[in-house]
């Protein structure tokens, strides 16, 4: 018995030992896929000149903000402007980043609201109040979280180098934690549907921080070393891996019943060094936002702003340049003498005197260039240019108001004018914005909500629907804004002859145009009534004008019968003491007290 249970305990043993071989081969093997995969994707990023470009954009732009080499981590401190002197661009980029944040996902006024395919259920007023009701809850998240200090840094990305990448993470202190990854630092793929659904990204973390966030079970040899000798601030890169799962099984509950799955791994040391750091159960919904201004067939990287003004950014350095030097000669100007001067140094210090012989050829001495009108038309050229940079930035049309010549008054109509002239040029692009950015940021904090139990059951009406983000930010609604003109035309074209065809105002549907009016101006929902609530407040007006046609009906023969019986008691009084008369202000009971006490004749 004792050796037939020594064998089963050895092949038992035999078993797990061959088990955790196979295990660990493929995580080798796996580690080893995700590391080829990004060498290729990086290395597409830089042979397509996308490094080169970007890194020129953000040497003349933002030259703080993008990180194309690992050395670049906590180098914000370091001299990177040498290239920048007129910082127009940069301050441009600002402007640029901080009208898209006003005016797209603003945090002081709502930007989204909840809605579902289906007419019917927006009509439901229990489906319109659960609605509303999420969408507090997700504001409330969205302001409890880092998202409205990270968007700002988004935007910047987006005008100057065309992409950004914002990862959003479930988070057990604030349910939810918003990382910006530096441009340079991250490479991405699509789908065959031209959606951003991979991102490989390279970060710096210290030998400290990764014991915090997943310890030394995982880690490599060399990395572990480093933990026994303390050596905790030691920099070490990390690769982060997040793409489909290409083993997706719904069925399942652990990661292979994931959408996305995400992989952290050094990204410095080989597969025979160890499996991945950590390996969570992967994701349902991609957990980056990663927008693009602008593309270009199935490019994956994005166009901008910054790329546009480029040449005008550098030709305005170089111009900036030649002023400086002009400046300068005008300052300290070359001179020229006379011959003689050779012998002792002229002196050009203020009030100081040099002897110059006038007689020998009739020489001065003078600055040898005069150069006061080409450094004006130097000054109109810089002047072109940072107006042209502005233009591509758009912080011309997003300063519009603030800048407008307030001299002449300015009416309502030139308000809407430029409104106009603003969303016509933004349009395009921020339904690219809007669509890659914002749309799947509030999906992803609706299930984070819903992961965390913190959403209010549904109503039987929406149960099963898709929810859709529809904007109402300040741009979205300026753009449907343009509508309402059309609207309000049209009514007052019908109030106006309403007098001479009282039929007009029969072909007006009321009821559908103030919808679309409170849709278009981003009125809240809960202030327009709809549905039961409708029908309920017009049958209750309508009861309402029934009862004043009776009482109107009524008033003459109850004021008649009121007469008869004041003459029936007028009749029956004793006759008035000599010098006195009836009197509005008698005692109640005589004739003046009954008539108003009933509300008759006044």
């Amino acid at each position: 018995m004792e050796r037939g249970e020594s064998r089963e305990a050895g092949t038992a043993k035999d078993r797990a030992d061959a088990m955790r071989a196979i295990r660990r081969e493929e995580r080798r093997s796996s580690k080893k896929g995700f590391v080829a995969r990004h060498a290729k994707l990086r290395a597409d990023f830089i042979s397509q000149g996308w490094l080169e470009h970007l890194r020129e954009i953000s040497e003349y732009i933002q030259p703080r903000r993008q990180r194309f080499l690992f050395e670049d981590r906590n180098r914000a401190g370091s001299k990177r402007s040498n290239k920048i002197i007129n910082s127009t661009a940069t301050r441009a980029s600002r402007i640029f980043a901080s009208g898209m944040m006003t005016g797209a996902s603003s945090p002081a006024r709502p930007w989204f609201r909840l809605v579902t395919p289906s007419p019917e259920t927006m009509n439901d007023q229990e489906a319109r109040r659960w609605l509303q009701e999420v969408e507090k809850r997700v504001h409330r998240l969205l302001n409890a979280s880092n998202a409205y200090t990270a968007l700002p840094m988004v935007y910047r990305d987006l005008g100057n180098c065309g992409t950004a990448a914002m990862f959003v993470e479930e988070d057990d202190r604030d349910l939810m934690r918003c990382y910006v990854y530096p441009v340079g630092s991250f490479v991405l793929a699509t789908s065959s549907r031209q959606e951003v659904d991979t991102l490989y990204h390279e970060v710096g973390m210290t030998v400290g921080q990764i014991g915090e966030k997943w310890g030394m079970e995982n880690a490599s040899p060399s990395l572990k070393e480093k933990w026994a000798a303390n050596n905790h601030d030691e920099w070490v890169r990390i690769l982060h891996c997040v793409e489909p799962n290409q083993d997706y099984d719904p069925s399942r509950v652990d990661r292979m019943g994931k959408r996305f799955r995400s992989v952290w791994l050094e990204a410095d040391c080989g597969p025979e060094d160890g499996p991945p750091l950590f390996e969570g159960n992967g994701f349902n919904e991609f957990p980056a936002m990663c927008p693009r201004w602008d593309l270009n067939g199935e490019d994956v990287y994005g166009s901008c702003p910054g790329m546009e003004a480029l040449g005008e950014v550098k030709g305005l350095q170089a111009m900036e340049r030649a002023k400086l030097n002009a400046i300068a000669k005008i300052v300290n100007p070359p001179m020229v003498g006379p011959s003689s001067l050779k012998s002792g140094r002229p002196s050009l210090l203020s009030g100081d005197v040099t002897y110059v012989d006038v007689m020998q050829g009739g020489q001065k001495f003078e600055p040898a260039i005069t150069i006061d009108s080409r450094i004006a038309f130097v000054k109109e050229e810089i002047a072109m240019h940072e107006t042209r940079i502005n233009q591509a930035f758009y912080a011309d049309l997003f300063l519009m108001l603030s800048e407008s010549d307030q001299r002449q008054p300015v009416t309502a109509r030139e308000i809407d004018e430029k409104h106009e002239e603003k969303m016509l040029q933004l349009g395009a692009s921020f339904q690219r914005v809007h669509n890659e950015l914002l749309d799947p940021l509030v999906k992803r904090a609706l299930w984070i909500l819903l992961r965390a139990g913190m959403l209010p059951p549904a109503p039987p009406s929406i149960a099963g629907l898709e929810l859709m983000v529809e904007p109402i930010s300040i741009m979205e609604t300026l753009q449907k804004m343009m509508g309402t003109s059309a609207v309000e035309r049209l009514f007052g074209f019908a109030a106006a002859n309403s007098g001479l065809f009282p039929e007009i105002v029969d072909k007006l549907d009321a009821d559908k145009a103030l919808d679309d009016y409170a849709d278009m101006v981003g009125a809240p929902p809960d202030i327009v009534v709809s549905g039961d609530d409708l029908l309920a407040k017009r049958a209750q007006r309508a009861r309402q004008a029934q009862l004043a046609a009776l009482a109107a009906a009524a008033k003459p023969a109850k004021d008649g019968a009121l007469a008869n019986e004041a003459m029936t008691r007028t009749a029956a009084m004793p006759p008035p003491a000599p010098g006195s008369g009836p009197s509005l202000s008698g005692p109640p009971g005589g004739l003046a007290g009954l008539v108003l006490n009933q509300g008759g004749i006044q």
